[in-house]
Formats: structure tokens, C-alpha cells, sequence
């Protein structure tokens, strides 16, 4: 089935589908952006003709047919409508796009195979993200309902010109719906399966006519958790978040603008529960098995853990923009905006078991202040743009682990097993392991790793679109970014009896206890052998510090700058078909690792560099009926920035990934197809469909799960979080009745293939095939005046996994199970 439905997906994206970047609503369905109306928009009947989609790419208003990129636009209330309101669901209608977010902090997003995560606070992401021309300085800063929107922008391929900072993969450019001079309201209410609740609307009014409009923009959504957490009957992974919008477009003449915008969000929710995806390593089971412990949910298709620490996540957002725009002399136009944003994030997660062993939290405290001046400029053959930018940013961050009573059994009792003893357990060797290093000897140690970075970076940049014929268009854009970081870490330990043990006891009392130790001496023997060390005889401070980590302090600078910047040729053999080619270099800075770095990872790493070429054509047929486009695409990437393991070789099992290295080269070769368009009378569909072949053509200091070390050679594989194919598939119809209502179904489709979720490949990382289909059935007024729909998500209850996170303290890797099978009602009412 799922072949099949692979197949007609490529046949019919290759067929004469319209491509999703001609995306936007109109009163049939076809998703088509217009620029804001100044009157309340007439309702009538749409011709079966595609609308123009306009987008600001090249920061200014132009067709998205004739800008030389490869992109998708997707209309806001197209996303709407069809129940796509988190980051997370836009890779439902991007192919080649893949977004994971094991919780807010650690949200990625993937561009043809490209991409980082946030594990380490000191990288920052490869795909630039913007939120009404705002840069979003952590990836975080991204989760908001995706609501009230005029339309996504998805940019591939390095941006480093106009868009700027950190746009090595491409960009993310998320546009909010200006406010109008006239009332409007908008409400929508849902309700589902798990007790989901929804709640979103919009209020729009003139303030001062003709002079000020203000438009307010809120959501409450609410929704019991997917996993079940069997200690103690209580479900995991919540949702539980608000949020509002606020804004005032002031129009005092013709020829000037200004555009103010402050933000709030906040999500209070039971997440985020990591189960342990098997293949579980040796160690892990004999460490339960010592225990006498039967884990749970190594299957994330159960969606099961057994925590008894309160899994929480905590997350604000506070945000104010002001954007100026000057007319002069109806050639050219001067910007300024200026934006604040303010994002904290606190979570607590447990080990995913019923023992006590870890619990750990990363608090983030980021703050960040922008300002952009430009002015473009449009001549009789000439388009321009010239510009400044400046952000600084400060983030401030608490890592805190607290370690458990049964961290001692669970460590040292796996090792017993490991190391000839297979027979031990809890019940026949517990009492002598706890003679010498009783619970409490771990019990409430905590371990805090403060950190803070600041950011100051700078740029200046240029661009020009030249039409050198008719039918020619040249463009040339050149960016030079200059960045200052300055940072500190500071690790400490302390809580936890560490006097508890013998072994901590001084000379005269070791012999005391002599006895004792020689009882144990194989037990010892174990410990030190697996520590690498030997026991102190005058303390127990040294065997903590192997265990659980010990001081330390870095304080570390870093600067440097380049150059980035795209040359396209561009060709219209017809009005409505364009045919481009493309060189450009992206540039990402390098950073600091904010944590421990041992001896096979340096304090700081190198920029990314990325050079890609493009061929493409976008087009209209038949008379507008649809639209296709389709790009093919090589890109080297120099010094890629992938995480690694800390390196610290603590007895607590620890593959987390936390610090940087650079990748000596990355490969990316692909192609997208994108299509949109009619089928028939109140029909029309949508597809596309990508290839990327991403691979990491020389890497052989990988990161190694068994090892810990950067010792796994990895030349020639594919990236993570890279999968080969991906389609995605949609369509429409309407049915129109003679009383002034409307019928209407739609049907979603995504495949994407498996996958590897981790740098590294670690043998439970892998993330296999899967394809989701959402369906949606309504009944509206013609003049969308109300609405109600029944819809459905993941309609064949697929189970896969959405994103898979190494876990620290138990020493293997977490799945976060996508959402089974989730329906429910939605009423929307429009009042004008």
C-alpha cells in the first residue's frame, strides 16, 4: 500500500501538479497570497486561475515565480484550516525539510540534509529563522502556535545576503498578517480526542481612521499526554500553552509606515518523556539486571516509561518589534527594524525509570536586541538593496544533575556483572556492595555546570538585480559578518555524604575497616579498574570526580569574520516561466563549547562554510491552471558543525551529546519537484516530492557510542536526520450548493524514508520509513462566514518514531514517538 501510494506520488508530482510555493486561499481552495486589502475583501466567486504569489525573498514585493531560489510559500490559512499550527508540522508540506523537537531547547530544523541541533547552547542553527524580517537567535525561539499568518516562506540553499546570519542550509521566513482598516474577527474553537482543547482567534479594527489600525491575536491549547506513565497511572508529553499577539500599523501619509508588534508565549506542560528505544547496550541491562529491574518502553510504539520524578517544561517568550518604512522620491524605500526578544526555558526530566538515579534539568535564559537599517532603491534596469545589521545576544544557562539512591547499585552492580560476576543481583550482593559505599554515599549529589555567552555580531551588505535584456536578469549579493563571543563556564558538585563510605575514611580508620576491604577487594578491584584510577587512600573526593565529574572553570574568547554572497542568471523565455542558475557561499560562524571538553575536543570550533550551485525552472501551464517548479542543486560544505560526545570519562554511562567538532567535508546532491494546480471544477491538488543525497564525504574522527570517543570513521555516510525521499501530497475538493454553502473534503499525504536521528549512527538511532496521512471533512458558507469540520491526523494510527535524543545517566537513546491517531471538531466563525 504504502509503495503504491510512493509511486502515484512521484507520478503525479511529475505530472502537472502546481508547485506548493504557489500557495495562498482563495474562495475555492487554491492557495494564492495577496498583499493586505485596505477594504473588506468582495465575496465572489474565484476564477479557476492561480493566483500570483507575492513574497519578499529579495526584501521586497515581487512574484515568487520570478525570484531565482528554490522555495516553498505556504499560505497561513491554508495551514490553519488544515490543523497545521506548530513549527513541527510545516515538514508536512515541505519536502526535503525535516524539523525534530525532543523538547523546545533541542528543536531542529533540516533543509536537504542540512541542519544542527541546540544540544549545545553555543552552536546555532543552519537554517535561519525569521519572524516577520525578526532573526530568531535560538532555535527555541520558534515554538509558538502558528497562527494569524500570512504565509511561510521556506527558503533552500544558502541565504547569506539578505537574509544573513547563519543561513548555510537556507531560511525560515514566517510573515504575520498586518492589520487592516476595517473590522474583522476571527474565532475558532476545537475540540478532539485526549481531551483536546482549542482555542484561537483574531480581532481587527481602524483605531484612527485611515491613520491607525490595531489587531490582537491570542490561542489557548491544551491536550492530554500520549505516554502512559506506569508508575504512577498518569500520562506524559502535554500540551498546555497560550499565547498573544498585539500590533498597531500606523499610516500618517502615503509615503511612511510604521509597524509595532509585542508578543507573548507560554507553555506549562508535562513533558518531555524520552522512553529508551532499543537495541539497549550490554552495560544498561546488566546494570537493571542487577537491580532486579524490568524496564519498560524500550519499544516506543507502546508509548510507555516509568518515571518517578515529575516531568516538566516550562517555557516564555516576550517580544517587541518596531518597523519604519520611508518612501522617497517613489524610487526608493528606507527601513529600520528594531526588535527585543526575551525566551526562558526550565525543564526537569527523569531517567524514564522507576529508580532513583538521575534526574536533569538545562535552563536557558536568552536575550537578544536587532537592529537592520536598508534601503532599496528600484532604477529603470536596476533593483537594489544596501544594508546594516547589528544583534546582540546574551544567553545565560544552569545544567544541574542530581544523582539518586540507587545510582550506587545500579553503576557499581553493573559492573560487578560485566566484570565475572553474572550471577550478582541486588538481593545476594547488595549488602556488601552497600558496606563500603552505602546509597547515601551518591544520594543528592548534584552536579551544576553555569554558563553564560555573549554574542555581538555584525554585518554589512549589498545586493543588485540588474535587467541586463528583456528576458535577462542578473543578480549579485555580497554579505562580510564579523562576531565577538565571549564566555564562561563554571562547574561544581556538591550535596550527597561522601564521608558515608570507608573509603573516604582516613588511614586509621581504613585499618579499622580493614576487614571490611578485603571482603570487597574484588569489588574494588572492579571499581578502579573501570574508573582508571585508584581509590585515594586519604579521601573519597578523587573516585567523585570519576564518577560523577569534578571542578572546573574555562573562560574562553572568540572572534572572526567572512565573507558570503550569490550570483544567479536568470531567464524568461515566456512571461510566466523563468529559468535560473545560481552560485552561492554561505557562511555560519564559529562558536564556543559551553560544558566540559576533554582532550579530543577543543574549547572552541570553526565556522561552516557551504558553496552551492543551482539550476531550476518555475513555470505556469495551461493557462494558469497549474504551476510546477523544479530545481537540481550541488553543495560542498567545509568544517560542517556536528556534535560529539563530552569525553569525560565518568563511570556514569553518558553518550550525551553536548560539544562540537567540525566535519572536514559535507556533500549534499539532489533535486525538488513542486506542483499546484487544478484537476477539474472545485479539485485541486498539490505535490512534491525530493531527493537529497547528503553524505559526510570525509569524517573519520566521528563520534563512537561504544567508545566515547571521536574515533569512528564515517566517510561517505549519510548525514543525520537526512532521509533520501520525501513527498508530500494534498488535495481538495469543493462542492458548491445553490443555497450559499459549501461541502468540502481534504486529504494529506507525507512519506519520508528512513534515516539515521543521530550524528553518530548509534546502533537505536535509526529512524525507519514511515508515511502519515490526515484527512479533514466540512461543511461552510460560501462567504466563509462560518465553518465546521471534522478532521483526523495520522488517520491509519501509523507508530514511528518523530526524533530520537541520547539520554544522559542510563547510557542509550530516547524516542519520541510521533502523536497515534488523533480527530475531533473544529468550528471557525468570521464576522466582518
Amino acid at each position: 500500500m504504502r509503495q503504491w501510494l510512493l509511486g502515484t506520488a512521484m507520478l503525479a508530482s511529475w505530472g502537472a501538479w502546481g508547485e506548493a510555493e504557489n500557495q495562498g486561499q482563495n474562495h475555492d481552495g487554491i492557495e494564492s497570497i495577496e498583499l493586505p486589502q485596505h477594504s473588506p475583501p468582495a465575496v465572489s466567486k474565484a476564477p479557476e486561475v492561480l493566483g500570483d504569489v507575492v513574497v519578499t525573498a529579495r526584501r521586497r514585493e515581487e512574484r515568487s515565480l520570478d525570484v531565482p531560489v528554490s522555495m516553498t510559500v505556504l499560505d497561513g490559512d491554508a495551514l490553519g484550516e488544515a490543523g497545521l499550527t506548530l513549527a513541527t508540522d510545516i515538514q508536512e508540506r515541505v519536502p526535503g525539510m525535516v524539523v525534530s523537537m525532543p523538547n523546545a531547547r533541542l528543536t531542529s530544523y533540516t533543509i536537504r540534509g542540512l541542519g544542527s541541533t541546540s544540544a549545545n547552547d553555543g552552536i546555532e542553527s543552519s537554517v535561519g529563522l525569521f519572524l516577520d524580517g525578526v532573526y530568531l537567535g535560538r532555535q527555541g525561539l520558534s515554538i509558538f502556535d502558528l497562527i494569524d499568518l500570512e504565509r511561510v516562506e521556506v527558503l533552500r540553499g544558502p541565504q547569506g545576503t539578505l537574509f544573513g546570519k547563519n543561513t548555510t542550509a537556507g531560511a525560515l521566513n514566517i510573515v504575520t498578517r498586518l492589520p487592516v482598516d476595517y473590522y474583522e474577527a476571527k474565532l475558532e474553537v476545537g475540540m478532539g480526542n485526549l481531551r483536546s482543547r482549542q482555542l484561537r482567534g483574531a480581532v481587527n479594527d481602524s483605531l484612527i481612521d485611515g491613520v491607525l489600525s490595531g489587531r490582537l491575536t491570542g490561542y489557548m491549547s491544551e491536550r492530554e499526554g500520549t505516554i502512559h506513565n506506569i508508575f504512577n497511572d498518569s500520562t506524559i508529553n502535554a500540551r498546555d500553552k497560550h499565547g498573544f499577539r498585539g500590533q498597531l500599523l500606523w499610516t500618517p501619509d502615503p509615503d511612511f509606515s510604521g509597524r509595532l508588534i509585542a508578543e507573548f508565549a507560554s507553555n506549562h506542560e508535562d513533558c518531555c518523556a524520552y522512553p529508551l528505544t532499543g537495541p539497549v547496550r550490554n552495560a544498561v541491562v546488566q546494570r537493571d539486571a542487577y537491580m532486579e529491574y524490568n524496564r519498560v518502553g524500550t519499544d516506543p510504539a507502546q508509548r510507555m516509561t516509568d518515571s518517578d520524578t515529575p516531568t516538566r517544561s516550562d517555557m516564555r517568550q516576550h517580544a517587541v518589534s518596531a518597523e519604519f518604512n520611508w518612501d522617497i522620491g517613489g524610487q526608493h524605500r528606507l527601513t529600520s527594524l528594531s526588535a527585543w526578544r526575551s525566551w526562558y526555558f526550565l525543564p526537569t526530566n527523569d531517567d524514564a525509570t522507576s529508580l532513583h538515579l538521575a534526574s536533569t534539568s538545562t535552563e536557558n535564559d536568552h536575550q537578544q536586541f536587532s537592529q537592520e537599517v536598508r534601503l532599496s532603491s528600484s532604477f529603470e534596469a536596476l533593483d537594489t538593496v544596501i544594508g546594516l545589521f547589528y544583534i546582540r545576544q546574551r544567553l545565560d544557562g544552569l545544567e544541574r544533575v542530581v544523582i539518586g539512591d540507587d545510582m550506587v547499585g545500579w553503576v557499581f552492580g553493573g559492573l560487578l556483572r560485566e566484570n565475572g560476576l553474572s550471577f550478582a543481583t541486588e538481593s545476594n550482593t547488595g549488602p556488601l556492595l552497600y558496606a563500603v559505599i552505602p546509597p547515601e554515599t551518591l544520594d543528592g549529589t548534584t552536579v551544576d555546570t553555569d554558563y553564560f555567552q555573549t554574542t555581538d555580531s555584525m554585518a554589512a551588505f549589498a545586493s543588485a538585480d540588474w535587467h541586463i535584456a528583456e528576458r535577462w536578469d542578473l543578480s549579485l549579493g555580497l554579505r562580510y559578518t564579523y562576531e565577538v563571543k565571549d564566555s564562561f563556564v563554571d562547574r561544581s558538585r556538591y550535596g550527597g555524604d561522601p564521608d558515608a563510605t570507608v573509603l573516604a575514611a582516613p588511614d586509621p580508620l581504613l585499618n579499622l575497616a580493614a576487614p571490611v576491604l578485603e571482603i570487597a577487594e574484588p569489588l574494588i578491584n572492579i571499581i578502579e579498574t573501570a574508573a582508571g584510577t585508584q581509590l585515594p587512600t586519604g579521601g573519597w573526593t578523587g573516585i567523585l570526580d570519576d564518577i560523577a565529574g569534578g571542578e572546573y572553570q574555562r573562560a574562553t574568547d572568540y572572534d572572526e569574520g567572512d565573507f558570503s554572497g550569490k550570483v544567479s542568471l536568470s531567464y524568461k523565455p515566456w512571461p510566466d516561466t523563468t529559468l535560473f542558475a545560481s552560485a552561492a557561499r554561505g557562511y555560519k560562524g564559529g562558536g564556543i563549547n559551553l560544558g566540559f571538553t576533554g582532550e579530543s575536543v577543543d574549547p572552541t570550533f570553526r565556522p561552516e562554510q557551504a558553496t552551492s550551485f543551482e539550476l531550476g525552472v518555475k513555470s505556469y501551464l495551461f493557462k494558469k491552471l497549474a504551476s510546477l517548479s523544479l530545481t537540481a542543486y550541488h553543495t560542498d560544505i567545509k568544517d560542517y558543525q556536528a556534535l560529539t560526545f563530552d569525553n569525560e570519562p565518568t563511570l556514569l554511562p553518558n553518550p550525551r551529546q553536548i560539544n562540537l567538532l567540525n566535519v572536514g567535508r559535507v556533500r549534499l546532491q539532489g533535486a525538488e519537484l513542486e506542483g499546484y494546480g487544478y484537476l477539474a471544477e472545485g479539485l485541486v491538488m498539490r505535490g512534491g516530492v525530493a531527493y537529497s543525497r547528503a553524505v559526510t564525504s570525509v569524517f573519520p574522527n566521528a563520534p563512537n557510542e561504544d567508545t566515547r570517543e571521536n574515533d569512528k570513521d564515517l566517510s561517505g555516510e549519510d548525514l543525520y536526520n537526512a532521509p533520501r525521499w520525501s513527498v508530500v501530497l494534498g488535495g481538495q475538493y469543493r462542492f458548491a450548493f445553490e443555497r450559499g454553502f459549501d461541502a468540502y473534503t481534504g486529504l494529506d499525504y507525507m512519506y519520508r524514508s528512513g534515516y539515521w536521528g543521530t550524528v553518530e549512527h548509534g546502533r537505536a538511532s535509526y529512524i525507519e520509513a514511515y508515511d502519515v496521512v490526515n484527512l479533514r471533512l466540512g461543511l461552510r458558507a460560501a462567504d466563509r462566514a462560518w465553518d465546521v469540520s471534522l478532521w483526523a491526523r495520522n488517520l491509519l494510527d501509523d507508530d514511528y518514531i518523530a526524533t530520537v535524543y541520547p539520554l544522559y545517566g542510563v547510557g542509550d537513546y530516547g524516542a519520541v514517538p510521533a502523536d497515534p491517531v488523533t480527530y475531533g471538531l473544529t468550528v471557525r466563525v468570521l464576522l466582518q
